[in-house]
């Protein structure tokens, strides 16, 4: 087996860990952060839970998240992409811009609303790797 193929592989175990790990949590989630209580997340929720989890996945408290401190949750594409300042790390406001495409890339009936089964689909894990904690 090559180097590459062995780095491709240890690093696709350390994204779907989470991930898989989220995903049994998907309607807790929807519990936590549902504030009208309709057994639904609506954009403002999602947020709301994003938030909560970029201040828990930041323990140095410097305002960004560094690409270390959210391995595993979003690839360096991802981060790259949402990036905006390169080599400063994403800041809150970048963050919940993240959630908010993956808010929407899993609500594929475009009611505006995330359901338990919506978590437990591909781009519902995807959304569960930044707003779970």
């Amino acid at each position: 087996m090559s180097l590459a193929a062995v780095v491709a592989v240890g690093f696709t175990a350390t994204v779907t860990a989470p991930l898989a790990e989220a995903g049994a949590h998907a309607c807790k989630v929807i519990a936590k952060y549902d504030r009208n209580r309709d057994g639904k997340l609506n954009i403002f929720e999602a947020k709301r839970a994003g938030g909560a989890t970029f201040r828990a996945l930041n323990p140095d408290g410097d305002f960004t998240l560094e690409h270390d401190e959210v391995r595993g949750r979003i690839g360096p594409k991802t981060f790259d992409r949402y990036n905006r300042i390169k080599g400063r790390g994403l800041d809150r406001v970048e963050w919940i811009r993240l959630v908010r495409a993956r808010f929407y890339a899993a609500n594929p009936d475009g009611d505006r609303t995330i359901e338990c089964d919506e978590l437990r689909t591909r781009a519902g894990h995807r959304l569960l790797a930044v707003i779970w904690h």
